[in-house]
């Protein structure tokens, strides 16, 4: 078993020594006119698997060790951190593809593992007005302002990121996503129930709403989920992922594409001696 560096250190004889990783230490050491001073060590036979060329070129070899001063300590923290993110990432990663498979594979009913969601009651902006329930959990919500998605908590902790969550806001047990942030909610839980996936009429849409108007969450979700399964570019318009919205769309296009010379002369002309055709005396 390695020992943590003790006794004498090039700063110092050691007071404080605290292992950060796998055979890397952080030292505090008292010098001969018993000043602190703070620096790293890294097993000199383990660097190659701790730290970058770039970064063991920094360091200041002393026996068996490899050390960082108070100015550079930063630099083998810092690729520690990065090692432990890319772990994390890729954890994660293993993690969401076995739900994945669990999901797809029809194991998990979320009927029978969180029981009946009661329908919302109350968006952010008051009362819902209209309700149309797509799953158990999952409604188009309508109130005074506009149509919103309805995600609930049980719903979103267990199929939904962190970050897509945020996306939301909260009325009681629900999330609330507008037809736009909609598309955050609709990417992560299309291929989790086919209810979900068939509201969607345009993924190259989806695809580029996310990428345009939501590029961090983009770039959050790419780096946790495999290769295959990232968000692409997507040469799309925006926000026409839905019918709601494409339907919207053409009653706003409808108005200025509609031809004045459709209507003929004659109808014109009655219309314009009804509208001055007034019983004046």
């Amino acid at each position: 078993m390695h020992q943590p560096p003790q006794g004498e250190s090039i700063w110092g004889t050691i007071n404080t020594c605290v292992e950060i990783a796998l055979n890397v230490y952080m030292i505090v050491a008292v010098d001969g006119q018993g000043i602190e001073r703070e620096g790293v060590m890294v097993r000199k036979n383990t660097v190659k698997d701790t730290l970058s060329e770039k970064a063991a070129a920094m360091g200041r070899e002393d026996g068996d060790w490899l050390c960082f001063d108070e100015d550079k300590k930063d630099i083998p923290v810092y690729e520690v951190l990065q090692r432990r993110m890319a772990l994390c990432r890729r954890m994660e990663s293993v993690v969401m593809k076995q739900m994945e498979e669990i999901r797809r594979d029809g194991k998990l009913s979320l009927t029978d593992y969180f029981g009946e969601c009661a329908p919302p009651e109350e968006t952010p902006a008051g009362q819902v007005d209209d309700r149309l329930h797509v799953r158990n959990g999952i409604y188009m919500t309508q109130d005074k302002e506009s149509l919103k998605f309805a995600v609930h908590e049980a719903v979103a902790d267990n199929f939904m990121s962190p970050m897509a969550a945020e996306c939301g806001s909260r009325q009681g047990d629900y999330l609330f996503y507008d037809t736009a942030s909609s598309a955050v909610m609709l990417n992560e839980l299309k291929h989790v129930f086919d209810e979900v996936s068939a509201l969607i009429i345009s993924e190259d849409s989806l695809y580029a709403t996310l990428d345009q108007n939501f590029p961090a969450y983009k770039q959050l979700y790419n780096a946790c989920v495999p290769k295959e399964e990232q968000i692409p570019k997507a040469d799309a318009p925006t926000e026409l992922f839905l019918a709601v919205q494409l339907e919207a769309a053409r009653d706003r296009e409808e108005p200025e594409s509609r031809p004045v010379e459709d209507e003929r002369p004659e109808e014109m002309e009655e219309e314009f001696g009804e509208q001055i055709d007034y019983d004046i005396r």
